[in-house]
């Protein structure tokens, strides 16, 4: 290389040290630019993973009656606003209000229930149930909570949430609540606080 090229190259290379490094800086920073601009794309275009697109119901009906029977017995009516059914999971959605009827072994009402929202098990045929959720047995009176299943098999009702069970005695809440549905025997598990009210404690 002669010495006149060198005299020209020398000078930029003897650059002070902080200028050197914000030149270098700027470099990076378009060398960056430049290959975010040829590799990258945006967030919202990323193609799903398997499993994250919404799944489509198979089945969807208004104000309909699902009746769940165990050898030959009618346990429970279901009735339900709208419900959705999905076969690859056999689970039944009810997004629009829940009543259900619960039947004794004689045949007769054993207690009802309201709620929200709820979902069916189609292998279990377990329900389980969310939002303002009620029941109302002859026996017990109205229980009140946010959340509930009944277990087909056992044909018992449970939440773990907090419960509120009134009768025309007293009223008794607590958290976590087991019983049959006509709630004849009932467990209220923990945190248990009772009341009676004015006209029981007269008698």
């Amino acid at each position: 290389m002669s010495n006149s090229h060198l005299s020209q190259v020398w000078p930029r290379l003897n650059l002070p040290a902080p200028e050197r490094l914000s030149r270098f800086f700027l470099a990076s920073l378009v060398v960056v630019a430049i290959i975010c601009s040829t590799a990258c794309r945006p967030v919202d275009q990323l193609a799903p993973e398997n499993g994250t697109e919404d799944v489509s119901p198979d089945q969807e009906a208004w104000n309909t009656t699902i009746y769940l029977s165990r050898d030959g017995r009618q346990e429970a009516t279901i009735r339900a606003g709208h419900r959705l059914y999905y076969s690859e999971t056999n689970v039944t959605v009810i997004d629009e209000g829940v009543f259900v009827e619960f039947f004794e072994e004689d045949g007769g009402m054993a207690s009802t229930l309201e709620a929200e929202r709820g979902e069916i098990d189609g292998q279990t045929h377990d329900l389980r149930v969310w939002g303002d959720v009620n029941v109302y047995s002859l026996e017990r009176g109205t229980l009140e909570t946010d959340s509930l299943t009944w277990i087909n098999a056992a044909n018992v009702i449970e939440t773990d949430a907090a419960v509120r069970l009134t009768s025309d005695r007293d009223i008794i809440s607590g958290d976590g609540f087991e019983a049959d549905p006509g709630m004849h025997q009932w467990t209220i598990r923990r945190n248990i606080k009772g009341q009676l009210l004015p006209d029981a404690q007269s008698r």
